[in-house]
């Protein structure tokens, strides 16, 4: 119950924080809003893993390190001010259900680097993110 507590209070900060982004880029670009974010984020995470994790981090091998830098590289700022200029350009109700396609991209990769097996549910998914991709992207506007 404690992950699923979790994953909804991640899911309501996500959903809370998309509402806070389409307020401030009324007022700054897209690239500094993504600039204050990224360094907000920053320093909060920073200061909590040396808080709570000091040995942990000293422990971590190089090639770790090297994953999670790339993963900041495409995750964070980019990923981010793509989000936020689809944001500022679509609104949060039609940009948010874009950004739920993610777990498309993952399937893919997963399948193509790690070359995990495709299931049936999986398949199911990925058929239901399409029809959801759909009635976003063709229904008509209020």
């Amino acid at each position: 119950m404690l992950a699923i507590g979790l994953a909804l209070a991640a899911a309501s900060s996500w959903g809370f924080s998309a509402i806070l982004v389409r307020l401030g880029l009324r007022d700054m670009a897209t690239s500094m809003g993504t600039l204050i974010s990224l360094v907000a984020g920053l320093l909060l995470t920073g200061v909590l893993a040396v808080a709570t994790q000091r040995e942990a981090l000293a422990a971590l091998s190089l090639s770790t390190v090297g994953l999670f830098a790339i993963i900041g590289i495409l995750n964070f700022p980019m990923g981010r001010f793509f989000n936020y200029l689809s944001m500022s350009r679509l609104g949060v109700a039609r940009s948010t259900p874009l950004l739920a396609s993610a777990p498309l991209f993952a399937v893919l990769l997963a399948v193509l680097v790690t070359g995990e097996d495709l299931r049936l549910s999986t398949g199911i998914g990925i058929a239901l993110i399409f029809a959801g991709l759909f009635v976003t992207l063709t229904g008509r506007e209020a």
